[in-house]
């Protein structure tokens, strides 16, 4: 939701599932078959109510002798309210979350990335970081947090979308992880886009190019990456615009297409309706 607009309008708490998602994917020695993405939903913030999305994505590691060898990491996506400046809370209900994420996305985040960071590590006994690149605040995306345990970042970054935007500038938020045990490469980030009343999708479209002119820039750069991104998009995923955007089809720009990586029916917004904070995966890469 975008900044003034979005008082009052408070995640409610979902009961935590699991969805299994069977997939599979040839490429010389690396293809997924008959393994799961689990995804964990729920949690409860103090008086509010909020949304979590917790998936968990298997990934083919590459094997000469094996076909089926994988690699598991788990991503939360969360929309944290921007009055919300409590990062102890914040990070508390993340971490709650049982299991705890590998890579953090989180919408309307108002704190400095290192207080978040901190708080992240402190409660989880882990050490997470701030993507790199991110700077000052430079508009409403989605700030990225992983486990530098697990991962190193190669590079990132955050740019406010050259758009009108509604309620508050909209920033593209991206970053290149790599895993440090298999080296296999990780490019996520995301963005959270305006939100019109009466319907703006080609101003979405705009704010969501932004995002993808990075995004296909580090696919380039780094072609043996597959790429997850996530954030609050203000509508349903059937929705002509966002179905879209799924197809690659982002109003004249085209690009990759996505699998919806979390499958909820449950809605993400106080008062009822679709899911409108989703985690997408590149089509066929998951």
């Amino acid at each position: 939701v975008s900044s003034a607009p979005s008082i009052g309008r408070k995640r409610p708490p979902l009961v935590p599932i699991q969805i299994a998602w069977k997939v599979r994917r040839s490429e010389s020695q690396i293809y997924l078959s008959s393994k799961f993405i689990f995804i964990s939903i729920g949690m409860a913030f103090l008086k509010a109510s909020v949304f979590v999305l917790l998936a968990q994505v298997a990934q083919a590691a590459e094997s000469a002798t094996s076909s089926e060898a994988f690699l598991t990491f788990k991503t939360l996506e969360w929309n944290v309210f921007w009055r919300n400046k409590n990062v102890w809370n914040i990070a508390g209900t993340i971490m709650a979350n049982d299991p705890k994420p590998d890579v953090i996305g989180l919408c309307e985040l108002t704190t400095t990335m290192k207080e978040m960071a901190d708080a992240l590590s402190q409660i989880s006994g882990r050490s997470y970081a701030a993507q790199p690149g991110r700077g000052v605040w430079q508009g409403y995306g989605t700030d990225i947090f992983y486990n530098t345990g697990r991962w190193e970042a190669l590079e990132g970054g955050a740019v406010r979308a050259p758009c009108s935007s509604w309620g508050g500038p909209r920033a593209s938020n991206w970053v290149v992880l790599r895993e440090r045990n298999s080296g296999h490469l990780l490019i996520t980030g995301g963005t959270h886009v305006s939100y019109c009343p009466a319907g703006c999708d080609a101003l979405q479209q705009c704010e969501l190019r932004s995002l993808y002119s990075h995004l296909d820039t580090m696919k380039r750069k780094y072609p043996a990456a597959r790429v997850v991104w996530m954030g609050d998009m203000n509508q349903a995923k059937t929705t002509p615009m966002l179905n879209g955007v799924m197809e690659g089809d982002l109003g004249g720009y085209r690009s990759f297409q996505l699998d919806d990586a979390v499958q909820t029916n449950q809605n993400t917004y106080m008062s009822g309706g679709s899911a409108i904070d989703h985690i997408f995966a590149e089509r066929g890469a998951f």
